[in-house]
């Protein structure tokens, strides 16, 4: 089977974690031209078209998420290794 997604429906990083998790279950080809993403996949089913929409959902809230706490991890990385930091010169 082979479909297109446009680039503007899923980010590259979340078709390729998409893809990686599919392995599992098929073996698949991923293109691209300037406005789509072609992926095929060389055995297709309900089941294989279910997980394959289940994962890519996943890593787009995945893609959200990381997105609106970026500054969050940031300002915890910094305190933590100014604590390290803190320490190690005391």
């Amino acid at each position: 089977m082979k479909g297109t997604l446009r680039k503007t429906e899923a980010s590259e990083w979340v078709l390729r974690n998409s893809l990686y998790w599919m392995s599992t279950f098929t073996r698949w080809k991923l293109g691209e031209d300037e406005e789509h993403w072609l992926v095929s996949f060389e055995h297709w089913s309900d089941d294989i078209e279910f997980e394959f929409e289940r994962l890519l959902n996943d890593y787009k809230l995945r893609e959200k998420l990381q997105a609106h706490t970026g500054q969050v991890r940031t300002s915890i990385i910094d305190n933590v290794l100014r604590s390290i930091d803190s320490r190690l010169s005391q």
